[in-house]
């Protein structure tokens, strides 16, 4: 008898642009990864047409209170827009860059596409001086599996890095990665993405 076991990975070519990223369709991610991203990222996603004006007016309230900026009121469309095509520098500029740029792409694209195409793009860490873009390869840097096999847990860890994956690193703060994991779970609890059940599960996994 034969048994076939998949070869171990000893290295790689590194991507010329410093981003390493595995692309990956949408129907083939487990359903709570993508309703983790949305639960915490962009709740209203289907509903806006690029931008979400009541989500900007909630987080200039907000920012005003604090003095300071405490909540972002960027759409997943308008992120893929910054990873796509401007830089990562928080300026007013840029903000206003981003506007008709992600206006076009919801004219031009439907949501599945802009939904699969933020997926493949997102930041999700570093790799030495390797950028690590997509959840495929965030999956297998910091899981050791496909994204597709993701556990619920893991799914809402990953989709709470997107904050800031060195702040929410589980190698670095594993507190703070769980904690956050757990807001994910708790929204999309609230949202009614998952019941009690798998709520409890999840939030209990160390």
């Amino acid at each position: 008898r034969m048994l076939r076991l998949e070869p171990a990975v000893i290295g790689s070519i590194g991507p010329a642009d410093g981003r390493d990223r595995q692309r990956v369709r949408l129907e083939d991610l487990p359903r709570h990864l993508v309703d983790a991203v949305l639960a915490i990222e962009d709740q209203r996603f289907y509903e806006h047409g690029g931008l979400d004006l009541r989500r900007i007016a909630g987080a200039l309230v907000a920012n005003l209170r604090a003095g300071r900026i405490v909540q972002g009121g960027s759409t997943l469309t308008q992120q893929l827009v910054k990873n796509l095509y401007l830089s990562r520098q928080r300026s007013l500029f840029r903000k206003l860059q981003e506007v008709p740029l992600a206006l076009l792409i919801e004219l031009e694209h439907s949501k599945q596409e802009i939904l699969e195409a933020y997926l493949n793009e997102a930041y999700l860490g570093q790799s030495g001086r390797v950028s690590l873009h997509g959840v495929e390869t965030a999956s297998e840097h910091w899981f050791g599996r496909h994204a597709a096999d993701l556990s619920l847990s893991e799914s809402a860890l990953l989709a709470g890095m997107l904050r800031g994956p060195s702040m929410y690193s589980p190698r670095r703060d594993p507190e703070a990665a769980k904690a956050r994991r757990n807001l994910v779970l708790t929204r999309m609890r609230s949202l009614g993405m998952i019941d009690d059940a798998a709520f409890q599960a999840a939030s209990a996994d160390a």
